[in-house]
């Protein structure tokens, strides 16, 4: 009976978090991705319709809606010279669980065109160890994404 007390009480804290998202938070995310997508310097369309797919499903999001925060995502993509503004509010914010699935979005987004170079392998280690993600966990994400992708 307490340990269901406690079990509740963990499933009420990442509901809650979980419903605290506010627009920034999507924005942040969704200019990792972007960041992602550009790292081998060059942004192919099939990794931005990727983007607005995973964003707008896992936020549930409307395709207005999420024009919107895309646009100020860009932006921020665009200007910012560091992408650790963004892993730290991101670790800030987010469960470990959910940042797991952000970095599976990431290796979506990356593997879209079933290649990965090296800046895109760099840049997701870096991501990983600035979200504080065991490495377990993020070569089980990996293998998971091409597992579903294929590759």
């Amino acid at each position: 009976m307490i340990v269901n007390f406690f079990k509740n009480k963990n499933l009420d804290t990442k509901k809650s978090k979980r419903n605290t998202i506010n627009d920034e938070d999507i924005v942040n995310v969704t200019a990792l991705l972007l960041e992602a997508s550009s790292i081998d310097g060059n942004i192919e369309d099939s990794e931005i319709d990727k983007i607005v797919e995973l964003i707008s499903k896992y936020f549930n999001l409307e395709r207005n809606k999420f024009d919107d925060l895309y646009r100020d995502a860009a932006l921020i993509q665009k200007e910012s010279t560091s992408f650790h503004n963004l892993t730290s509010k991101i670790h800030k914010k987010y469960s470990y669980s959910q940042k797991i699935d952000i970095l599976e979005m990431l290796w979506e987004v990356i593997m879209i065109n079933r290649d990965i170079d090296d800046f895109e392998s760099n840049l997701m280690r870096r991501i990983s160890g600035l979200l504080h993600i065991k490495d377990v966990d993020s070569g089980l994400v990996k293998q998971k994404v091409k597992d579903k992708l294929q590759i």
